[in-house]
């Protein structure tokens, strides 16, 4: 049998791997945008996309993992993960969508400390 923290481990590595292949991913888009002008969207490419789903499925594994480390069942803790990751990982889609459509509509404007 694998242990927990195994299983906790490995899902950190996955969310580790895919997340970093995600921002690449996203850097190149806006590169490519600011360079050459080609549009950053449409964002659901494939490898956004797998690398996507892939962040969000090493988050349930790491999560089913630690939570078993807590002596959840293994059900259980896999449904309040899953659960977890879409309601973390659907909004911050939007989040990048909509950031990635102010790129291109070059409506973003600077930060500045203390204005909000």
């Amino acid at each position: 049998m694998i242990a927990t923290t195994t299983i906790a481990w490995f899902g950190g590595i996955l969310v580790f791997i895919f997340s970093f292949s995600f921002v690449r991913v996203i850097q190149l888009k806006i590169q490519g945008w600011n360079s050459k002008k080609i549009s950053p969207l449409p964002l659901e490419g494939f490898l956004s996309i797998t690398s996507w789903i892939g962040t969000l499925t090493g988050l349930t594994i790491m999560f089913t993992g630690v939570l078993e480390t807590f002596t959840f069942s293994p059900f259980n803790s896999f449904i309040a993960s899953f659960l977890l990751a879409l309601t973390t990982g659907l909004p911050m889609w939007g989040v990048v969508k909509s950031l990635l459509v102010e790129v291109e509509a070059e409506t973003i404007k600077p930060m500045e400390p203390g204005k909000f």
